[in-house]
């Protein structure tokens, strides 16, 4: 006969400063053209790359996420009406500091006209919140595992299963997004403390 086992999910919840913000800044033209169109997107596209420069955002931490070109349409007493071409290009970058969140935001609106949104919060798999957060689910498994066997009657025996649990283990969001599309003053950015999330499912063996 095998030994019974018991199967918790221990979960903490420790707060913790993210790693980096990331904004998604576009920029967008609607034109007679696809041709002139695109031509100016890419005009103040260069403006967004040399503003990334100055603030010390490097190539890798900028990526384009979208390049669209595509006609435009209205409908004007039920027939469809063609308005020209509208290009966007798209392209998300990923900032530590927020003092130089704050200036991209201003001065993406400002020098390239583009629409700014974010930040998204990210935390890095090495940030030692991270790390808190697992061990207070495994302390809280061990926990729980004790406080049934002891009400069994039975000893707490070897782990024989650890699994972390995927469903609502990270960080929980913030409420609200800044999206800037103009600007008259500098927005102050900070993140404050997320809350980071850690679920495990752990199985213990029981004996008498």
């Amino acid at each position: 006969m095998t030994d019974p086992v018991v199967t918790v999910r221990g979960e903490a919840v420790v707060a913790g400063r993210p790693d980096e913000g990331i904004w998604t800044v576009e920029v967008t033209r609607q034109d007679s053209g696809a041709s002139s169109a695109l031509a100016e997107v890419a005009t103040r596209s260069e403006a967004l790359e040399s503003l990334f420069d100055e603030l010390g955002i490097p190539p890798a931490k900028r990526a384009t996420s979208g390049v669209t070109v595509h006609e435009e349409f209205d409908y004007v007493d039920g027939k469809q009406a063609h308005r020209g071409f509208r290009a966007t290009n798209s392209v998300v970058v990923r900032v530590a500091d927020s003092s130089v969140a704050a200036t991209l935001v201003e001065q993406a609106v400002t020098r390239a006209g583009a629409s700014v949104q974010g930040p998204t919060w990210y935390v890095a798999p090495d940030n030692p919140a991270r790390l808190d957060a697992c061990r207070g689910a495994a302390e809280e498994a061990r926990r729980k595992a004790e406080a049934y066997a002891l009400a069994l009657g039975l000893h707490l025996g070897a782990v024989s299963e650890i699994r972390e649990a995927q469903e609502g283990t990270g960080v929980l969001p913030l409420g609200g997004m800044l999206r800037a599309t103009s600007m008259e003053a500098s927005v102050p950015v900070d993140s404050g403390d997320l809350s980071i999330v850690a679920r495990v499912d752990v199985t213990f063996r029981l004996a008498d």
